[in-house]
């Protein structure tokens, strides 16, 4: 089973999850330093595809939950918003952290506990981070408002409504391609900053949903194919090799490349999905042509794939496997609890059993299937022992599976 049509953004069961018009659909094999003593494992991104296939199919996730309205409704729907940086940091946190609530309801409704491999594992999460980035249909009528109160009407016309000074933009996405319009927005919205600003006396700027509702309205005037717009799978050796090409003399990722623009490492926010990133491209379109044309830089055309590998390079920034310090993450191991059951070097006690790493380091897939599969007999100790369930940040995972790798007693 491929993605399935209708997607928006992904929230997770009571976990969201969310990457990329983009897509996560490789198995990155990914080796991380040695620091000091501790281990750091390779490990799998995921495949969306496959993760679909699990989700929709054998583990029965979407009896229960539908992932941008393909699903159940006996639970919430995972469309939601974009995670933050690490986003399988994000992610696990958020299933520990609702867990309780989904074995609650699997155990009141006497259905089989579904089991998961740490590759099935990251294969759910990888195809619901990557559904994170699938635009939400926007209004075609509130997109016409827009089409008219920004100005476009003035130059281009949709379904033959507008002006004839430049194309009709029902046209855009001809074909279905939902990066058509971030591309579209890169390649020409620098030769439109002297006319637009001359002709307006500003340049207009889109805001929350304004550029899903404008392609909306110009899909509407489109023929079918091209309204039937799926995620494209964007590789991110190849996007890797557009930024370096065609980014890199202005923008650096963790330090390396130019400093005229923004860094676009993990720690920068950018809207990974195409309708959010066409509004990007387009804000600050004055911007780039103005530094650009002051350094002599010609001006960035992109084609083909190129922008959903971009998007996928992006994304997979973000989507990196969490790292950390043991000494922190014992530090966190005491403060949420688990040392109390587990003992203080999680060595384990009569109350509960040892959770350091055997012969393979922990990976964040592999600890989140530990806490999926042993979570339920947890909650019901700590039910019966009155124990809080402890709460889990984001940047707690990294810290805690470089703790539970480190060599000590078991």
């Amino acid at each position: 089973m491929g993605l399935v049509d209708g997607r928006k953004q992904v929230y997770f069961f009571w976990f969201p999850a969310a990457t990329i018009a983009v897509a996560l659909a490789l198995a990155v094999y990914l080796q991380f330093g040695r620091v000091s003593d501790t281990r750091y494992a390779k490990y799998v991104v995921g495949n969306p595809a496959k993760g679909a296939e699990l989700f929709y199919g054998d583990k029965q996730c979407g009896i229960c939950h539908s992932v941008n309205g393909s699903g159940g409704r006996i639970a919430p729907d995972l469309s939601g918003t974009q995670p933050a940086a690490p986003a399988m940091g994000w992610l696990v946190s958020v299933v520990w952290n609702h867990g309780p609530g989904m074995w609650r309801q699997i155990r009141k409704s006497s259905q089989p506990f579904p089991r998961l491999s740490s590759e099935d594992m990251a294969n759910i999460l990888a195809f619901l981070y990557q559904s994170s980035s699938i635009d939400r249909p926007g209004n075609a009528s509130a997109g016409q408002r827009v089409f008219n109160d920004k100005g476009c009407s003035q130059c281009h016309s949709i379904g033959g409504s507008g002006g004839n000074k430049a194309p009709d933009l029902s046209g855009v996405a001809q074909g279905g391609d939902p990066d058509a319009w971030p591309t579209a927005m890169l390649n020409h919205a620098g030769s439109m900053v002297g006319p637009i600003t001359s002709s307006l006396g500003t340049w207009p700027q889109f805001a929350g949903t304004e550029m899903n509702d404008l392609i909306s309205y110009a899909s509407s005037s489109a023929p079918l194919k091209a309204r039937q717009t799926q995620a494209t799978s964007g590789n991110t050796e190849r996007g890797w090799s557009v930024f370096q090409s065609r980014c890199m003399l202005c923008h650096a990722v963790r330090g390396h490349g130019g400093s005229i623009g923004p860094e676009l490492g993990p720690d920068h926010y950018l809207p990974l999905s195409p309708a959010r990133f066409a509004g990007l491209m387009w804000n600050h379109a004055p911007a780039m042509y103005r530094a650009g044309t002051a350094n002599g830089l010609p001006a960035t055309q992109l084609q083909g794939t190129d922008m959903a590998d971009l998007l996928a390079f992006l994304a997979s920034l973000r989507y990196s496997e969490p790292v950390g310090s043991p000494l922190l993450g014992q530090k966190i191991f005491e403060e949420r609890g688990c040392a109390a059951c587990h003992g203080d070097k999680a060595q384990g006690t009569k109350l509960a059993p040892s959770l350091k790493a055997g012969s393979e380091p922990y990976t964040t897939a592999s600890f989140t299937a530990v806490l999926w599969r042993h979570g339920p007999e947890m909650l019901k100790s700590s039910e019966q022992n009155g124990v809080p369930w402890p709460t889990l940040q984001p940047m707690d995972v990294g810290e805690l599976v470089s703790f539970l790798n480190a060599p000590g007693a078991h």
